[in-house]
């Protein structure tokens, strides 16, 4: 079912706080070895950990960020959602990552999660007040936001302050998009985790599903593909 979409209450926040890339990190502040990531923890803490335990971590993150994205998807809509990419494997971070950057963060010491889906709702037509849905949800979750127009579209992105930001895109041709998005982690070898995660995981992702429904992630003693 559809959730209609009402008059779109604009809030107006600088630039610098929600609509460029950067918000609320942990590591501001801190600088080199003493900066903490998104989950607070430091690169010296994390150079302790084994591959194994990055891996559990990494586990622990897909979940959450799967939960943050079911509960967005159902402000808009409990419908089927198309899948545009898979969501198991992290992307290596760095630079143009969410939040405030993490001082010495690269894309081989770094990871984000990313998440997405699309809508096309009957009778969508990408006005703004397709937003309205989501606006009102940030709004009740107290989390800082704002919104654009630019060309075929508009999308509103807010930043939850504990680590995850959310935007949601209302096109012109009728097509919806929500993606979510973790700030930087650190990890030992962004590299080496990326293929334990994509070894194990032999499950394709679907073409479309219902808020709540997303792949498994794989666990550790799962076979290692060649």
């Amino acid at each position: 079912m559809i959730r209609p979409g009402g008059v779109l209450r604009a809030v107006v926040l600088s630039v610098v706080t929600v609509l460029a890339v950067a918000g609320c990190a942990s590591g501001a502040g801190s600088t080199g070895e003493d900066a903490r990531d998104a989950a607070g923890l430091t690169q010296a803490e994390v150079a302790g950990m084994s591959l194994e335990d990055e891996f559990g971590l990494a586990a622990d993150r897909y979940s959450e960020i799967e939960s943050v994205l079911e509960e967005a998807q159902l402000q808009v809509s409990d419908d089927a959602w198309r899948w545009n990419g898979g969501d198991v494997l992290p992307s290596a971070g760095g630079p143009g990552s969410f939040g405030e950057p993490l001082p010495g963060a690269d894309g081989d010491n770094s990871y984000y999660f990313r998440v997405g889906r699309t809508l096309r709702p009957e009778g969508a037509s990408g006005a703004v007040a397709g937003l309205e849905p989501m606006s009102s949800y940030f709004d009740e979750k107290g989390w800082k936001y704002g919104t654009r127009e630019s060309g075929t579209k508009s999308e509103v992105r807010a930043d939850t302050g504990d680590g995850w930001w959310l935007t949601y895109t209302v096109r012109d041709n009728g097509q919806y998009l929500l993606v979510v998005y973790s700030e930087l982690y650190w990890t030992n070898d962004a590299g080496e985790l990326r293929l334990a995660i994509g070894k194990r995981d032999v499950t394709p992702f679907p073409e479309e599903s219902v808020p709540g429904e997303h792949e498994p992630f794989p666990t550790w003693s799962d076979p290692v593909q060649p």
